[in-house]
């Protein structure tokens, strides 16, 4: 960790023009850091004060698949590790639109923070993309297939893993929303019938098939066997309320779900390992995670984080702090007992005024990290695009934001 000790972590400010706390963290202070080239990260760390040498420590994948040790830890090629990542949403829609230098360029500045890691979509079942997977009636477009096989193997020549989500509990490219309409069209099926219905049951079954064992156009690697892949995971956020639709789903509804896609997976051929991708809930919106860990077959479980700035506390990023530790410590002990990893698989902060946006943003970022870390939870924050992409919910972590990416670099 690159954070003095002496420096209890609710008082640490960043900032912004000398970042001086992160000056002291050098390649040669951090066992596992290692020297760069002067990248397009160099300038704006220099202008924050920060060498653009610091801090970067790099996961060296190897060709191995990732597993679970019977402590429930990850390892790969026989070493234990805590995971760094990072998530990246449009990968899949730049291959479509013939934007390959930009999907590099992602994978570039993921190696920069030391995050060689990514987690991204694997689906897409909307719009005019080239990418896209599906189509209405839920077919496979092989030439969105051809787009994935783009994206895994870029990954694959920059060293990088991938956790490919399989489908998304909202609207955003598709997701169960679409698979719905796919089955049922006309019948204006609530979202939730994804869960249950054997219609989408069979469908997402099969769509999970034809990828697993997939032979990649571009390197000629099944995607069952791909050791690029660190994990297939089920599903974003997966909700199922019963209060929405009490006929369509119960407290065991989404841990049969898991079971049932995991089996899947397994049954089609895939060795990677299988993570949940819901948000941590313990009983919240039909998810329960020891359930999950216990029964839904999985092998890595989640959790997301997000807090903003309320304007109601005296110290609105201390408060965010002691809450996100408060949840990190609970759910860790969870994964724990029950012998499984978790990773912080989405996180950040959206501070209340943008014009402490970065270094405000750093501070929570790096107590949250740290904390993790301490407790061996692997982190991918949310999230890292193309450069001048817009930043459409005020999470999107740009090259310009000095702060937040030493931070990244150091935890």
């Amino acid at each position: 960790m690159c954070i003095p000790s002496s420096l209890p972590y609710p008082k640490l400010r960043f900032d912004l023009p000398s970042l001086t706390t992160l000056t002291l963290c050098i390649a040669s202070s951090l066992a596992g850091c290692a020297d760069s080239d002067e990248t397009s990260l160099g300038a704006p760390l220099a202008d924050a004060g920060v060498s653009a040498d610091a801090c970067a420590p790099t996961q060296s994948w190897g060709s191995g698949l990732v597993s679970v040790t019977d402590a429930g830890q990850l390892a790969v090629n026989g070493q234990v590790f805590t995971a760094r990542g990072i998530n990246s949403y449009p990968l899949l829609q730049l291959v479509g639109a013939a934007r390959l230098d930009a999907v590099e360029d992602i994978f570039v500045q993921a190696a920069q923070l030391g995050r060689s890691l990514v987690r991204t979509p694997a689906f897409l079942e909307l719009g005019n993309s080239p990418a896209r997977l599906r189509d209405d009636r839920g077919a496979l477009r092989e030439e969105g297939l051809r787009a994935l096989d783009e994206v895994l193997a870029a990954a694959a020549r920059n060293d990088t893993r991938l956790i490919l989500i399989l489908t998304n509990n909202w609207e955003d490219f598709g997701g169960a929303p679409a698979i719905v309409n796919m089955i049922a069209p006309g019948e204006q099926l609530p979202k939730n019938a994804f869960w249950s219905d054997e219609r989408a049951l069979r469908l997402q079954l099969d769509y999970q098939t034809a990828l697993v064992q997939r032979v990649n156009s571009q390197n000629g690697r099944v995607y069952g066997e791909d050791a690029t892949i660190f994990a297939w995971e089920l599903a974003n956020e997966a909700r199922c309320e019963r209060e929405r639709t009490p006929a369509l789903c119960d407290d065991g509804t989404l841990t049969r779900w898991a079971r049932r896609m995991s089996d899947g997976l397994r049954a089609a051929g895939a060795r990677q390992l299988i993570a949940w991708g819901g948000a941590g809930s313990l009983g919240e919106y039909g998810e329960d995670l020891r359930s999950i860990a216990t029964q839904g077959g999985v092998d890595v479980l989640t959790l997301h984080m997000y807090q903003t700035a309320s304007a109601q506390a005296s110290d609105p990023v201390e408060a965010a702090i002691r809450a996100g530790e408060r949840t990190l410590r609970e759910r860790e002990q969870v994964a724990r007992e029950l012998g499984k990893p978790l990773l912080l698989e989405e996180v950040n902060w959206k501070p209340a005024s943008g014009s402490e946006r970065d270094g405000e943003r750093a501070t929570v970022l790096s107590a949250w990290l740290s904390i993790a870390d301490g407790l061996g939870v692997g982190t991918l924050p949310w999230m890292i695009g193309e450069r001048g992409r817009t930043d459409y919910d005020g999470y999107l972590i740009r090259p310009e934001d000095s702060a937040t990416h030493a931070v990244l670099r150091c935890q």
